[in-house]
Order: structure tokens, then sequence, then C-alpha cells
């Protein structure tokens, strides 16, 4: 009577499995086929638009936004936080498939040479100088030392780097430039208004900073994704960016962005 139970149940697991095997192999061609693509990223901490956690997991807006991107084109992005000039190299030498954030301002010789395609605009925001409200107004040449993110570089100063005007020093993160501004290391502290809003209202000192035009003229830059071995990908995020304009710019909401 066992065995007679027993067959049936055998025989019934069997079918489920091959059922299930079958399944797997009608859905494996479809994941197989999935484009991956590998993505330089910055490992910098710029939080909220971007930074890379101690377990090297990149996360922020830009995370948000390009898995938003990947899920809606149906590719697998493969992130490669690497440091800003490494990341460059590794771009160059064709071992990234693109990289976040770009611009053609930032590498304008090498736009030209390897024919880099760029998006349209990913974010907006206004690169700024910040210095604590006393010295708001005062003449530029007053303000010697100026503070960067390390990795980020000074292209907006190189004529006074040259001339000996100013000296640069690095922070790892927008948070050390502030206080490195509050505690008078540095004259002016380098950042997105964005980024330091959000590390202001972080510390609970919103208006400890001001932005200081006199040094830096405030005006929009952009940020871009770019390939050099993709342009066809840079048009389907072109166009996912317009299609999707209302996910997107939830996502600004979110990040305060």
């Amino acid at each position: 009577m066992l065995s007679l139970l027993v067959t049936p149940f055998i025989r019934s697991s069997a079918r489920a499995g091959l059922l299930g095997i079958a399944a797997w192999l009608v859905l494996a061609p479809a994941v197989a086929a999935a484009e991956e693509y590998r993505i330089g990223v910055e490992r910098v901490d710029y939080f909220p638009i971007y930074s890379v956690s101690a377990e090297g997991q990149y996360q922020g807006y830009a995370r948000e936004l390009l898995d938003l991107f990947a899920a809606h084109a149906q590719v697998r992005l493969h992130y490669v936080p690497l440091p800003v000039r490494r990341l460059y190299h590794e771009y160059w030498a064709g071992r990234l498939d693109l990289v976040f954030p770009d611009n053609p301002r930032w590498n304008q010789g090498d736009v030209a040479e390897r024919g880099v395609s760029y998006s349209n605009p990913v974010l907006t925001f206004q690169d700024v100088m910040l210095v604590v409200p006393d010295r708001l107004g005062q003449p530029p040449e007053s303000f010697r030392k100026l503070g960067f993110i390390s990795g980020f570089t000074p292209w907006k100063f190189q004529r006074e780097i040259d001339a000996g005007r100013v000296e640069i020093h690095q922070a790892p993160n927008p948070e050390g430039l502030i206080r490195m501004a509050l505690a008078g290391y540095i004259d002016a502290a380098n950042m997105a208004q964005q980024v330091a809003h959000y590390h202001l209202a972080r510390l609970g000192q919103p208006d400890v900073l001001v932005v200081e035009p006199g040094l830096l003229a405030v005006s929009d830059s952009h940020y871009h994704l770019s390939s050099i071995r993709h342009p066809e990908l840079i048009e389907r995020f072109d166009a996912f960016l317009a299609s999707e304009h209302q996910a997107v710019a939830a996502l600004k909401h979110k990040y305060g962005l």
C-alpha cells in the first residue's frame, strides 16, 4: 500500500521538476541576453548626489536614477567606483562602457580625439564658493586658501593657481570642507550649492556659510552620462529621461536636488 502511495508522489514530483526545468529553459535565454555594461563612478562622498559606502556600494540620487534607467531599458549596470583620476584612465583605456558624472568641459582635448558621446543634462546644479558671513564681499585677492573635495580638479581657478595667487586644500567630503571653513583653515569652500544645503542642514547650522559670488559667479553647471563605446546607449538614456520625466523629477525632490 505504501508503494502505491509513494509511486504517484514520485511521478508527480518528477513531473513538477521537469516543468520547472522547462520553465527555466524558456526564461534563461532572456536572462542571458540582457545587455551588461560597466559604468565607472567616482569614489567620492558627494551625497546626496552620489557617494560610495564603506562596503563599496554606490548610492544616492545618481544610483537610483541609473537603476531606474537600467530597469526601463532592460539592461544590467555594473557599478565600478574608482578615484577620479583612475576613473578616467580606465575609461580612456576602454575598460569602462560608461562614466558618470561627466562633462565635455572637463576633458576638452580628449572629447574631440576620442569621440565621446554625452547625454542630455542629468542634473543641473550651481557650483559655488562658500565663506563665513563676516567675509562676504571682501576682495577676491583676500581669499588665498581655497578648499575642494579630494580628486576634484579646480580648473576654474587654474590661472590663479598658476600665478601663485591661491593655494588649494582638500577634504575627503563636503562636511570636512565645511568644518575647515568654519575653523578658518581655508578661506572658502567649493561645492555644489545643493550639496552644501544638505550638509549644513544636517549639521543644524544652515546659515553659517554663505555663497560668495565675487569668487565664483553663480551659474548653472551640468552632470552628464557619457560613453565612448556605446553612443546608442546614450540615445536610449536620453529617451528615458524624456519619457520618464515625472519619475526623474520625483527622485530629484526626494534628494533635495
